[in-house]
């Protein structure tokens, strides 16, 4: 009987002291490892949820933004490298008369860059919440965080001290 209250308690705890981490877009906890669309079954505060939840749609922003931005710059590319020629007609003699185009390609650069650029904050700041998600599940505190920053303040440079 006593073996079989010591092993309850045992057990009772690691459930209430577990910790979850990220491995390879995977979270684990307990040593089990969960699928990143079994959050429910993993974080148990709903402060981690929310931050869970923020991080999965900052993620999903930040990768369609990117994957477009990407394609974009890409085509781009392959049309600043296809030169902007174009075959205008071939007289009798069989003499190919070309002119040049006005190429669109950099246009196409610009806009990729643009989406990346859009991108890239959503990035962080999913990021920023899966780590508050992990640290709030784990118990750690995340209301105060101080950091120093380094900022372009019109014609000088700046350290901010954030908090």
């Amino acid at each position: 009987m006593k073996k079989t209250i010591l092993v309850s308690l045992v057990a009772m705890s690691q459930l209430a002291f577990s910790q979850v981490s990220l491995s390879k877009n995977k979270l684990v906890k307990d040593g089990q490892v969960y699928k990143a669309s079994q959050y429910k079954e993993v974080f148990q505060n709903e402060q981690a949820l929310i931050y869970y939840k923020k991080y999965r749609a900052n993620s999903t922003v930040s990768q369609i933004f990117g994957a477009i931005g990407g394609g974009c710059m890409g085509y781009g590319l392959i049309k600043v490298l296809d030169g902007g020629e174009k075959l205008v007609s071939v007289d009798q003699y069989g003499v190919a008369r070309t002119e040049k185009t006005k190429n669109e390609g950099w246009s196409m650069v610009g806009i990729g860059a643009g989406l990346v650029a859009i991108a890239i904050p959503f990035a962080i700041s999913s990021k920023k919440n899966l780590n508050k998600a992990i640290d709030t599940e784990n118990g750690k505190g995340t209301a105060f965080r101080p950091y120093f920053k380094l900022e372009n303040a019109g014609a000088g440079v700046a350290l901010s001290y954030n908090f």
